[in-house]
């Protein structure tokens, strides 16, 4: 274990190097401005739109196709800006680890715990929706309520 520190007690065996943990902290933020400026950003991904009328008037079909697209697109918009903080909570995550919680920067800590409440609650709103399909809850098939029958 010589350049790194060893936390004993439950972090025994933990080896890290402080120049290994910036470079991954390099590449994190790396990875976060490719993110950024990709299709795949949530502010992109929020310009990407489809018209209810590109899918046909005046059948059911269509008006169900569109608002699928909504919902499913309005969730890779959330999963997207979720991932684009789970990346910077890592980031600030290796920070803690390399100088200790205390010695990260307070802005940084508050950052941390307000993406970590986020995905909670995230995960929190997920979880009751599968519940809820599960017991027969709102979520229908493609298909339920189309002109197809």
């Amino acid at each position: 274990m010589t350049g790194g520190r060893d936390t004993g007690g439950s972090g025994k065996g933990l080896d890290y190097r402080a120049e290994t943990l910036t470079a991954f902290k390099g590449r994190i933020d790396e990875l976060l401005g490719e993110l950024g400026k990709s299709p795949a950003s949530h502010q992109r991904i929020g310009e990407q739109t489809v018209v209810p009328d590109a899918y046909g008037t005046g059948f059911s079909a269509a008006e169900d196709l569109s608002a699928l697209y909504d919902r499913v697109h309005t969730r890779l918009e959330s999963l997207s800006r979720l991932f684009g903080e789970q990346l910077e909570a890592l980031g600030i995550a290796t920070q803690i680890v390399d100088k200790g919680y205390g010695n990260v920067e307070a802005d940084q800590r508050e950052r941390f715990q307000a993406i970590q409440t986020r995905v909670d609650e995230y995960r929190q709103e997920t979880s009751e929706k599968g519940r809820n399909s599960e017991s027969g809850g709102t979520r229908q098939s493609v298909d339920a309520g189309t002109d197809f029958d």
